[in-house]
């Protein structure tokens, strides 16, 4: 079985510590029955052999135990696997924030060196094709900052240098790894935030992710420092200064760190004159798109059978004074122009917008909006032609309202002791969209799921003391022994009333509880599937034994499928199912809530049958007028409610998040935000969905809300 995610008020690793215990309790009961069994039948039991067979079990085990440690604390092997992820990851935003029609059609931004005042020299200037080698070329530590105005590639530019850094990768460098500032808590240690960073967007260990910072394996590239604050001002005391300050505390042995951040031209200039800017960085300056490298990209991505139709655009940008000289000055610009007036009618094939109406526009501000406003509708056409998925008004009905989720938190106070993000839409933690409500609808299910578990418990308990017989002051051995096999179910029914109160109280889900829990590799699987086997066969074995020593009227064949249920529960709770190949990657951030709520309903369905037939049949067998197929029957519905109650609290406030917010947001929610990443009108970082750029997520917050009946008139998706 998988550890439960959480027990109430206990983390992760004061669960393996209680496993541990546990195991080491188990031992004795062990150790005591084969010394009972000797003292009955001395002479059938040999007490030297039996000690030597212990011993050599718990030296197999802890040897085993070991060696998946080391496996797991060895940096060579993990940043391989980080490399592997991370290039993955990486690609396929270079692709989405490309356009897979223009990829080999790259605007290829231009860059120039800024003198800070410091001592730190560079090359004067540099392009997208030799970002790496500019970098690789700053003298140690390398410390780079990238800045530019809005729109101007200096995510594109991060991304392609973490692609061009692994390509040409050694195997004791540091592996790349873009973080969204905006989900940058800057209290933190920046070691801590890195662990906790690739545990959840990785898949990796804690222990891995520990000793990839410890040895020095990461580089961190902070992208978007300018979206930590509200104001365009950021001073010294501002999130992002104090973030800059943790990354300037950040060091490696007795030298500073080699790192990587993206910043609005105008904010870091704030930063710089409140001197809250990190020491020894090269800063370059990502230019404006020159009006020739504009017209050889619109050329090269749009219809070369009739050019005509971009020619008043194209004599527009060579034209001094334009407007749309300054309007398409940055590759965002300009591929919002091309996805608007590339779109075609799905049943004629012709063109719906005539690119001479650009040059129509009085200024910049006009052309901006005009773009903004068709973008969604333009994209969707790209990307759903038979509009299969949700219409134009849904999709940006839907937007709007996290749009202005995001805006709120950018002057909102702390939520619970917790500074929300303007930036990062992660699903686990979208529920304070709709206030506290998400937290008691949680509750309400701990509580739901946790009763069935409680009342088979209390009618045990009744049925137990009903059949109490005192007999001389003596009580049956059976009764006896019921009520100590009552006493865990009991325990646990205990703590399990408590969990409701848990879900409330517990406003956050512990950092070592997010992330994927998932096969890891070909030594995972092996591992999951012989625990499973071995789990199979012992529950297996167990029940034959209780149906033959019992005498119930049970086929032998009733056991074997609980056993092989209980088996199947510990296989798949050790391998985290089969995944798609892209959470494999790390590339589906929806996979987080999904895959702890499928793992759930998989292990109460496996596992909890298991668990109770065990139980079940066995309380069959101590009490009279106990049907063994009701006690199995009230044994499964026990094992059940344990492991749902146990579920993970993310899943539970994302429910919660879902029934709040009927008629403005939809149902599947998770699989939209898919949906609009593959239309690219979001992209990923990491475990987050953020808007594809920041013009667009203001744009949709200023627009205004529609009724709630008008979202529901809408067609469905």
């Amino acid at each position: 079985m998988r550890a439960p995610d959480r027990l109430p008020g206990v983390n992760r690793r004061t669960w393996a510590r209680w496993s541990w215990a546990g195991v080491a309790a188990g031992m004795a009961v062990l150790v005591a029955a084969v010394l009972r069994l000797w003292q009955r039948h001395p002479g059938d039991v040999d007490p030297a052999g039996a000690a030597f067979a212990l011993v050599g079990t718990a030296v197999t085990v802890i040897a085993w135990w070991q060696a998946r440690r080391l496996a797991d604390t060895d940096p060579q092997a993990a940043a391989i696997l980080l490399a592997g992820r991370v290039l993955a990851e990486e690609r396929a935003q270079r692709t989405q924030l490309l356009g897979r029609k223009g990829k080999d059609a790259v605007i290829d931004v231009e860059f120039s060196f800024h003198p800070t005042g410091g001592q730190v020299s560079a090359p004067p200037t540099g392009d997208l094709g030799h970002v790496a080698a500019y970098f690789l070329g700053l003298p140690a530590p390398r410390r780079l900052v990238i800045s530019g105005v809005a729109g101007s590639g200096k995510t594109v530019l991060a991304i392609e240098l973490i692609l061009e850094l692994l390509r040409g990768r050694q195997p004791d460098d540091p592996v790349p790894v873009r973080i969204s500032a905006a989900s940058l808590d800057p209290d933190l240690p920046v070691r801590e935030t890195l662990a906790r960073h690739l545990t959840a967007a990785f898949r990796l260990k804690p222990v891995t992710a520990r000793t990839l910072v410890e040895a020095e394996r990461i580089l961190p590239v902070i992208d978007g420092l300018d979206e930590m604050d509200e104001t365009d001002e950021p001073g010294y005391g501002s999130r992002a200064a104090r973030a800059l300050r943790a990354l300037e505390d950040y060091e490696h042995g007795l030298e500073r760190c080699s790192l990587v951040v993206t910043c609005r031209t105008d904010q870091y200039d704030t930063l710089v004159a409140d001197r809250a800017a990190p020491r020894g960085v090269a800063r370059v300056t990502v230019e404006e798109v020159t009006s020739d490298k504009a017209w050889r990209f619109i050329q090269a991505v749009t219809d070369q059978e009739d050019p005509d139709r971009w020619r008043p655009v194209l004599d527009a940008l060579t034209r001094d004074g334009h407007v749309l000289a300054g309007a398409l000055a940055t590759p965002w610009r300009l591929t919002l122009a091309v996805s608007v007036y590339e779109e075609r009618d799905p049943l004629t094939g012709r063109y719906v917008r005539s690119p001479q109406d650009l040059t129509e526009f009085p200024d910049e501000l006009s052309v901006r909006e005009h773009l903004l406003g068709l973008f969604i509708p333009a994209r969707l056409a790209a990307a759903d032609p038979a509009g299969k998925g949700p219409s134009a008004e849904q999709t940006r009905a839907w937007l709007a309202v996290l749009a202005r989720h995001l805006h709120r938190n950018k002057s909102r106070p702390p939520f619970h002791g917790r500074v929300l993000s303007s930036t990062d839409l992660v699903l686990y933690e979208l529920w304070p969209l709709a206030g506290d409500r998400p937290r008691a609808i949680g509750a309400l299910v701990a509580l739901a799921t946790c009763l069935p578990g409680v009342a088979v418990v209390v009618a045990a308990f009744v049925l137990v003391i009903s059949q109490l017989d005192v007999v001389d002051g003596q009580v049956q051995g059976r009764t006896v022994m019921a009520l100590g096999l009552l006493l865990l179910p009991g325990t646990v029914a205990l703590s399990l009333l408590k969990e409701p109160f848990s879900a409330w109280r517990e406003v956050w889900s512990p950092a070592d509880e997010v992330g994927f829990r998932g096969v890891r590799g070909v030594r995972d699987r092996r591992s999951a599937v012989l625990g499973g086997v071995l789990a199979a066969a012992g529950g297996s074995l167990a029940g034959v034994g209780i149906v033959l020593k019992f005498g119930t009227d049970l086929p032998l064949w009733v056991p074997i499928v609980f056993g092989l249920l209980f088996g199947a529960g510990m296989a798949s709770g050790r391998s985290g199912e089969d995944v798609p190949a892209g959470l494999r990657r790390g590339v589906e951030a929806r996979m987080i809530v999904r895959n702890d709520a499928l793992l759930t309903l998989v292990d109460a369905l496996t596992f909890g049958p298991g668990l109770g037939f065990i139980l079940g049949i066995w309380f069959a067998g101590l009490l009279d007028g106990l049907p063994a197929v009701t006690a199995v029957a009230a044994g499964a519905v026990f094992g059940m409610s344990l492991v749902a109650s146990w579920s993970p609290l993310l899943s539970r406030r994302y429910l919660g998040l879902l029934l709040s917010t009927r008629g403005r947001l939809p149902w599947r929610l998770g699989r939209f935000l898919h949906w609009c990443y593959d239309a690219g009108l979001l992209r990923i970082s990491g475990i987050a969905y953020q808007f594809r750029h920041r013009e667009l997520q203001d744009h949709l917050a200023a627009a205004p809300a529609p009724p709630a009946e008008e979202i529901k008139a809408f067609p469905k998706s």
